[in-house]
């Protein structure tokens, strides 16, 4: 037991227990609670006690009116057995077999921690009061209080209290707790309002407010607009950075950062600027700045604010709206950095213009189809083909003003056609919508109620509230995400977990897809390289793994839109012995957005291994060993080539299939044609003679299973209709989340 706390009223307690929550990073939910907790009812049959366990002796009788239980939220799971009863009467088949039901990458968060908060609801009669500790009195007080409360129980001066005892951090066991980093940023935001209230300095004057947030630790450069002796105006510059936001900028800023500026944040007209950075699970802002102006050199100067801060910041690429200011300060602090502009503003700006009456572009739906088709140029030929089309329209032709402003996006051409922006790109980011949905929370959110706030108040808000509260959010994805945290499916493949979990669950359905390949479509040109048949049409895609500093590649279109392993990569994983993920070039599977941050995790207590775990450990290291054999395919992770394996086979050579996979698929098609029957046959008597038949079938297919095969069969991969290197989107269907940027819909061609 860590600690015991004694409370007036429920309500104090409900407050004590949401600020342990928040202290510790931790949840709790109630696991029982008997019907007469937090009613003041008298008449309730209980025993006079004069102390328990959480409650000393002090001379005063109570009654404990009714008991409540909190349980850690990742303690024992309750409906265990009945989960357990409705998986084996799924595997029997006495469920409805035609209803769709989820494949959960992580069955269950439950985890079996014994943290435990127990509460009690006591009335005392404090007019009962016993000097000394001894049964006499105690027999002598308590007839007295039994029969007050017999005669008139409203007569009797009573007092409630609850008191309650709280697990130390320690008792938390089986899942990881947020570290001491997460725990000190709320300890901070509480000093700093305790500061700004005990502070005799007014909350508007900023002064004051940047002196506070340096003594937490914050990085602050802050120049107040003056005067010189020269007659000059210095104008204002405030630049802010926490550690933490620190540390996310080195982590995940060194490919892709977003300047944006967020405009009317309150009163005050000045440019409030973030920097952004795609995290492995949200967006995070991981600098905020304040200028007078936004003019270039202002700009520019609090750039380099974060650069001395930062030295080992160095991004290849920025993105940012069409603002020549931002634009040009960002190139001339980053001189080897490649500045590149949002989609989303991008056409967000396209429709505005060509919308206004006063720019006289008469055919818009027009022009924008063909704007986009310049944007979605895959080489030089289809950009300067799309040009030339959108030059030859009577549009551009006769409008004066439609010339000017296409030229002046054809500067650009660079920062927003595929074809000349793709390059050395890492991650498929092509839009900070992300970022702005973090932009329209912040203002109709957090600052709501503020919207005519000072400056100073702005600030107090963004790095109490906005910042903070994102950051825990940050922690607790990448908590979610771990194999500590949530027990993974059998089907999920080793190389899928401890992944981000929208990457992950994009590739795991590339993963299902892959299992209709058959190792005879599969073949290896040269080093790194193999030739994989299209299941759709004869097409053959090259799947390039790459090595060092180059990218991997594949020729399918779900790759150049996703930057993400593809079927055909999938098949490659699943098919050949030794090629997993780990073979992909280091510059891509050390990518930091591909793996979750483990210094989320913290003081984390390691899950101790089950059986099932150890044996799964011994079949994979049995795997690793026999590479050469055709019966390593089983796994669901192809293990590691090692140094004696044989090397990559030639360009005509097809690779050795582990099982026959082509019998399996006709298997799979045969039982979904039956299933499909079975749920309009009519007859119960052929029904029954049905089951029979199946049921032996079913004990026949169980004495022919391996016993050293960890590979799920019971899952049944789709059916070829559903699988293609490039789904046409049905109508009224919910379009895909980008699994890197986060973005609904089709990311980079939203006019698709």
């Amino acid at each position: 037991m860590g600690s015991v706390g004694t409370f007036e009223c429920l309500e104090d307690f409900n407050t004590c227990l949401q600020q342990y929550e928040e202290d510790t990073n931790t949840k709790f939910i109630v696991l029982k609670s008997d019907r007469a907790f937090g009613k003041s009812d008298l008449t309730v049959d209980k025993q006079l006690q004069w102390e328990v366990k959480i409650v000393p002796f002090n001379g005063v009788p109570f009654k404990i009116i009714g008991k409540k239980t909190y349980v850690c939220h990742q303690g024992r799971d309750k409906h265990a057995k009945a989960k357990q009863r409705r998986q084996e009467s799924k595997v029997e088949g006495h469920e409805y077999s035609c209803l769709k039901t989820r494949r959960l990458m992580q069955t269950t968060k439950k985890m079996g921690c014994p943290a435990t908060i127990n509460v009690i609801h006591i009335v005392r009669f404090p007019e009962y009061k016993i000097t000394e500790d001894n049964p006499y009195q105690k027999r002598e007080k308590s007839s007295a209080v039994r029969e007050a409360l017999r005669l008139d129980p409203k007569r009797v001066r009573t007092e409630e209290m609850f008191a309650a005892s709280f697990p130390d951090i320690k008792e938390h066991q089986n899942h990881p707790i947020d570290g001491k980093e997460s725990r000190d940023i709320w300890n901070i935001i509480k000093k700093v309002k305790a500061g700004n209230r005990k502070s005799s300095v007014d909350h508007h004057n900023l002064q004051a407010l940047v002196n506070a947030w340096k003594e937490e630790g914050c990085a602050i450069e802050y120049r107040p607009s003056q005067e010189e002796e020269d007659g000059t105006v210095v104008k204002m510059l405030l630049c802010l950075q926490t550690p933490w936001q620190r540390r996310l900028m080195l982590l995940y800023g060194q490919h892709m950062c977003f300047l944006d500026e967020t405009y009317r944040a309150g009163r005050n007209s000045l440019p409030l600027f973030f920097l952004w950075v795609r995290t492995n699970v949200s967006y995070a802002a991981v600098g905020v700045f304040v200028t007078q102006t936004e003019t270039k050199e202002v700009i520019e100067e609090a750039l380099k604010v974060f650069q001395k801060w930062n030295s080992d910041w160095n991004p290849s690429h920025f993105m940012v709206g069409f603002c020549e200011a931002e634009i040009g300060a960002l190139e001339e602090v980053f001189k080897g950095s490649k500045v590149l502009l949002c989609d989303f503003h991008r056409e967000k700006a396209w429709m505005e213009w060509t919308g206004k009456k006063e720019n006289d572009v008469t055919c818009q739906e027009k022009v924008l189809k063909l704007l986009q088709a310049i944007a979605d140029s895959q080489t030089n030929e289809d950009f300067e083909n799309s040009t030339v089309t959108l030059q030859q329209h009577p549009d551009w032709q006769s409008n004066e003003k439609l010339r000017r402003f296409i030229s002046k996006w054809l500067c650009h051409a660079e920062r927003w056609v595929k074809v000349f922006r793709n390059e050395n790109l890492n991650v498929a980011v092509f839009t900070n919508k992300g970022v702005e949905r973090q932009k329209e929370v912040l203002k109709h959110s957090y600052l709501k109620g503020h919207r005519n706030c000072s400056l100073s108040e702005t600030l107090i808000v963004i790095m109490r509230d906005f910042l903070p509260r994102s950051y825990q959010k940050y922690i607790e994805l990448n908590i979610k995400c771990s194999s500590g945290s949530r027990k993974y499916s059998g089907n999920v493949p080793c190389f899928l977990r401890d992944r981000p979990r929208i990457m992950a669950q994009h590739i795991m359905k590339r993963h299902q897809e892959s299992l209709l390949f058959n190792a005879r479509d599969i073949t290896s040109p040269g080093e790194n390289v193999f030739r994989v048949q299209s299941q759709t049409s004869q097409e053959e895609h090259l799947v390039n793994f790459g090595k060092g500093d180059e990218m991997p590649s594949c020729t399918c279109m779900d790759w150049r839109r996703h930057l993400l392993p593809c079927q055909h990569f999938c098949a490659v994983f699943t098919l050949v012995p030794g090629w997993s993920w780990e073979n992909l070039s280091a510059a891509y599977s050390k990518n930091p957005l591909f793996t979750y941050d483990e210094v989320c995790l913290g003081h984390s207590r390691t899950l101790p291994l089950t059986s099932a775990d150890l044996q799964g450990e011994e079949l994979l290291k049995k795997n690793q060993e026999n590479d050469n054999s055709p019966e390593g395919d089983g796994c669901i992770s192809s293990p590691e080539r090692s140094p004696s394996s044989p090397a990559a086979p030639s360009e005509s050579t097809l690779i050795t299939p582990s099982v026959k996979a082509g019998k399996r698929e006709k298997c799979g098609t045969l039982l979904k044609e039956i299933s499909d029957l079975t749920c309009r046959i009519q007859d119960g008597t052929f029904l029954d003679s049905v089951t029979d038949r199946l049921t032996n079938l079913l004990e026949d297919l169980r004495r022919h299973i391996p016993h050293d095969d960890i590979l799920d069969l019971s899952y049944m991969p789709p059916s070829k209709k559903m699988c293609s290197s490039a789904p046409a989107e049905p109508l009224n269907t919910i379009p895909e989340r980008c699994p890197v940027s986060g973005i609904v819909g089709d990311v980079g061609n939203p006019h698709k």
